[in-house]
């Protein structure tokens, strides 16, 4: 083989390597990019650690998993942002909707009550004298007593002095008129009657105890300091008592009244002169009467409305302490109505709420009277609203409610 013959080959053969290997390092690169694209599994704990194929994590030796792609990522478009709305803004439901009626209904209101005594007809009687109580005839609250009824004797050092003063004068001076009248005045003022003068004057015997009769007919009520004690008498035996204090407080029971406690948000349904029907609870007994007296009143952080109603008890079937219901109707104005149901009252506002689409808005709104399940609503929504029939089933009790304005 010549020479040239000779460079010729090996030019060729050198030629075609090098295109063997250009060949070789675009196919190897193809293959690479080709595996950079293929699927990759990785460790849910050392997401670090990432293969071409299934096998378990050379660190904790969980299985592998396939890792997604950004490109598999769901996005969220317009038809799913309504239900990223924060639920202080919205609430979605499917509860049964009502519509505001617009009509003019009787307000009717309740209210329970009790028969208390009439404190125009209560009788004051208190000692005249300062001394010990010998002898009680009154046992309990609310005992019933008769006028001239014997209801404790007392015994008195300044009434013994009295008593004895007219004796002396009796025996010795008996003739001295204006002195022994004027002995038998301080007796009757320190409370004796004229009855026990006279007996003291006919047996010249003092007496260590004088008796107090009841000045009126009724029965007793606990007058003296302690006004909470319902069933204990604050006076007993033994006990002293001093002068112009009250003993005990007789209320005549020919006339009672029959009280009542509304709720401030019934308070205007009720005016002096305004019909009412009462009911005693135990008698089962329904009488027509009309109001007498309205007082608001503030008691335990509420505040109420007291009504009051005169009875007459000249048969004595009606008790101090009975239980009465009471119910109130009054014609309201045409006005908007909605169940109490749907209203939510949370303190300082009330609201409903609205359905507008799939999605329940709350508003707030101001209510008037109510009648039974139904309250009035005077500003806040129209009758052609669609609201939540229960408003109580719509809050999230991790949430609050933020009205729109």
């Amino acid at each position: 083989m010549e020479s040239g013959e000779w460079k010729v080959d090996a030019l060729q053969w050198t030629i075609d390597y090098r295109l063997l290997t250009i060949i070789l390092l675009i196919a190897f690169g193809c293959s690479q990019n080709k595996h950079s694209h293929a699927e990759q599994y990785t460790c849910p704990m050392h997401p670090t650690v990432i293969k071409d194929k299934p096998g378990a994590c050379p660190v904790c030796g969980m299985d592998l998993v396939l890792k997604r792609k950004h490109s598999d990522e769901v996005k969220v478009g317009d038809e799913l942002d309504y239900l990223l709305k924060p639920v202080n803004s919205s609430v979605i439901s499917s509860i049964k909707t009502v519509t505001p009626v617009r009509k003019s209904i009787d307000i009717k209101a309740k209210a329970n009550g009790v028969i208390t005594y009439d404190t125009r007809a209560t009788t004051t009687i208190s000692s005249r004298i300062s001394g010990r109580v010998e002898k009680l005839f009154v046992k309990y609250n609310f005992q019933p007593v008769k006028k001239g009824q014997k209801i404790l004797e007392i015994y008195s050092p300044e009434l013994l002095t009295a008593q004895r003063d007219l004796l002396y004068l009796l025996k010795l001076d008996k003739e001295n008129s204006q002195l022994i009248d004027g002995a038998k005045e301080k007796l009757r003022l320190l409370g004796a009657t004229d009855q026990q003068i006279d007996q003291l004057a006919s047996t010249g015997k003092e007496s260590t105890s004088f008796a107090i009769y009841s000045q009126a007919e009724g029965y007793i009520v606990n007058g003296g300091e302690n006004q909470n004690s319902q069933a204990e008498l604050d006076v007993r035996e033994g006990m002293y008592v001093t002068a112009s204090q009250t003993i005990f407080k007789v209320a005549n029971a020919k006339t009672i009244w029959a009280e009542f406690d509304l709720y401030s948000k019934d308070a205007s349904l009720v005016k002096v002169g305004d019909p009412i029907q009462i009911t005693v609870d135990e008698l089962k007994e329904e009488l027509d009467e009309k109001v007498n007296f309205v007082q608001p009143f503030y008691e335990r952080g509420e505040n109420f409305t007291k009504v009051r109603v005169y009875l007459s008890n000249l048969n004595g079937k009606y008790r101090v302490g009975q239980l009465l219901s009471a119910s109130f109707n009054k014609p309201s104005r045409e006005s908007l109505w909605i169940p109490v149901m749907a209203q939510l009252d949370l303190g300082t506002k009330k609201i409903v709420f609205i359905k507008k689409a799939e999605i329940f808005q709350p508003v707030e709104i101001k209510t008037g009277n109510q009648s039974d399940n139904l309250i009035e609503v005077l500003t806040g929504i129209d009758a052609s609203d669609s609201i939540a029939y229960n408003a109580q089933f719509m809050i999230d009790s991790e949430s609050f409610i933020k009205i729109k304005k």
